[in-house]
């Protein structure tokens, strides 16, 4: 589908070019030279649109998918209880339960999730910087 409406998009930009060409030149090619800069710039305006959507599907192809533990890891969220070290968590509009490392967490502070252990979130206030990746 890409590849037709990049060849589409070509076509209409060529064909505008040739129609302005000849009509500032004053070749007819059986209309007239106010037409013919009328459908140059459809065909410009066209190509145009077909090029954008050419180069929006080559971009949503070549995208790559984050779902899953690579979403979740490095997302920040709220707490939505207290972690004491453990509780629950709201990330990406889910409630998880969670446990945090070495600190207790109030609820209503924001959270960066380390790792994950099984369903279980490690986590750490969001304005910490992490000392350690593991999540042992």
């Amino acid at each position: 589908m890409h590849t037709w409406l990049g060849l589409l998009a070509g076509i209409f930009v060529v064909a505008a070019g040739i129609l302005i060409i000849s009509a500032s030149i004053g070749i007819a090619l059986g209309i007239t030279a106010e037409i013919a800069i009328v459908l140059a710039i459809i065909l410009l305006a066209t190509g145009g649109i077909s090029a954008w959507l050419f180069y929006t599907g080559i971009k949503a192809q070549n995208k790559q998918i984050k779902t899953g533990k690579e979403a979740l890891i490095g997302a920040t969220g709220i707490a939505a209880t207290d972690l004491k070290p453990h509780g629950e968590v709201r990330v990406l509009g889910e409630f998880w339960q969670a446990v945090t490392k070495d600190v207790e967490i109030p609820k209503g502070t924001p959270v960066e999730i380390i790792c994950l252990n099984g369903m279980i979130l490690v986590v750490k206030p969001a304005k910490e910087k992490l000392n350690s990746s593991t999540c042992q």
